[in-house]
């Protein structure tokens, strides 16, 4: 029997480690890392000098110079997210927009300062680029700048913004002026605000290439029988490559601004020009490309392989992504990050099959509100997302599904992740996602491109 003295001397053990507990508890919180919403991919990152990041230093990174084209009526929306992100890796970079300014430490180069005076003066195209001069980005209307980094991008541009029309103007005068600005890089890779470059494969693939050739290299798109390297998704152009377009550029600057006058795509204009100079088009598809991993088809639309197991976009490397929000950047960003650290970045290729095992799929594992997920087999009106699940699970080929503010319920076959979409509610059968994924036919001889 317990003693009324050994009794008081078990309480007080028993409160004193509670009070231990507690006091630990605290210590723990306060001491902490603040969390943050990509704290799954990683916690650090963002806070780390430049010189711990796992991407600087990588060989070859000192030879090339990346160049970022944007505009001011998306700096915020689109731009400003590398300053923390992409641009912190890159050594070498220019940025070009419509406007010569400061912003927030980062020179910015007017693209357009070169274009002819009487395009300058009388294009209706330059409109914006008038009002930007005189008053800055103070003469922006809130309707022309671009949309949240929660709405779906415009996949096929604006073409009433101002700014969108004024960006077709930009693309050979910029290169021009990154030749002559820094004239000694092996390597020149242009991408847009909204792009996404994968630091670490890049180089890789650039060690697969020869500088001393005439490369243009990039996502192939045709308009009007003229192949080009897709802007978006971001294009490279080896220094030999470089010099040829713009010699080119100094002796027909007239003609190419006329051509440019009657045209809608300047990405479309400058592979003409390269084209005209004998600089011949590398298609680096699907390594470079112009979804973001999101929307990118791991599969064909019945859910299963495309019908040549060898050459599968699952199994290519992947270098590039577009339509990028500001929230992908940063969690892609940190995902390359985290990539790195536990692989050799020299040698071990990501390839899509990774990002979808990696970074998609555990995107997939619980329902998400105010996100559209791409499901595209219409259902019918149904009750809740709960009854649309069910009408999922009830189709053995269905892996997805979706529910948005009308009522309409959408499933899917093959996978996709899908964007942020105020309203919409999406889902996803998680055994069936991972089943997918497991049961993709081992790779054949996807490389880098030729």
């Amino acid at each position: 029997m317990i003693s009324n003295k050994q009794w008081h001397s078990r309480v007080a053990f028993a409160i004193a480690l509670a009070v231990l507990y507690i006091l630990w508890t605290i210590y723990s919180i306060e001491c902490r890392t603040e969390p943050t919403e990509n704290d799954d991919l990683s916690p650090t990152y963002e806070t780390a000098s430049p010189e711990h990041l796992p991407c600087r230093g990588l060989p070859g990174s000192d030879e090339t110079l990346i160049v970022l084209r944007t505009g001011a009526t998306e700096l915020d929306d689109r731009f400003a997210v590398h300053l923390s992100t992409s641009l912190r890796c890159f050594p070498n970079y220019l940025i070009f927009s419509d406007l010569e300014e400061d912003y927030r430490g980062e020179h910015i180069i007017d693209a357009l300062a070169d274009v002819s005076p009487v395009y300058q003066q009388n294009s209706a195209d330059f409109e914006l680029w008038r009002r930007l001069r005189a008053d800055g980005r103070s003469a922006l209307d809130p309707s022309e700048l671009a949309g949240s980094p929660d709405q779906f991008a415009n996949m096929g541009g604006k073409a009433d913004n101002p700014g969108w029309k004024l960006d077709k103007w930009k693309f050979l005068p910029m290169v021009n002026r990154t030749l002559h600005e820094r004239p000694d890089f092996k390597w020149y890779v242009f991408i847009e605000g909204d792009s996404f470059l994968l630091w670490s494969q890049l180089q890789q693939y650039l060690a697969t290439l020869d500088p001393t050739d005439l490369i243009y290299a990039g996502s192939q798109m045709f308009i009007s029988g003229v192949l080009f390297a897709h802007g978006g998704s971001g294009f490279i152009v080896s220094q030999p490559a470089m010099q040829r377009v713009v010699d080119h550029y100094s002796v027909h600057k007239a003609d190419i601004e006329e051509f440019t006058d009657g045209h809608w795509a300047g990405d479309c204009v400058l592979g003409k020009a390269f084209t005209d100079s004998g600089v011949p088009f590398t298609n680096a598809w699907p390594a470079i490309q112009g979804d973001y991993p999101g929307l990118v088809p791991y599969a064909r639309a019945d859910g299963r392989s495309v019908p040549d197991e060898s050459l599968r976009e699952w199994c290519y490397p992947t270098i590039s992504y577009h339509h990028m929000s500001s929230g992908m950047t940063q969690q892609l960003w940190s995902f390359e990050q985290e990539w790195m650290m536990n692989h050799n970045a020299t040698t071990d290729t990501l390839r899509h099959k990774d990002v979808f095992t990696h970074f998609v799929m555990p995107q997939m594992m619980s329902p998400r509100d105010d996100w559209e997920n791409l499901s595209d087999q219409e259902e019918g009106i149904l009750v809740s997302i709960g009854e649309c699940r069910t009408r999922c699970i009830a189709q053995p080929d269905c892996r997805q599904y979706s529910f948005d503010p009308d009522g309409m319920c959408r499933t899917r076959v093959d996978p996709r992740l899908g964007k942020a979409e105020h309203g919409f509610q999406s889902g996803w059968i998680e055994d069936r996602i991972v089943d997918f994924q497991r049961g993709m036919a081992p790779c054949g001889s996807e490389s880098w491109p030729v």
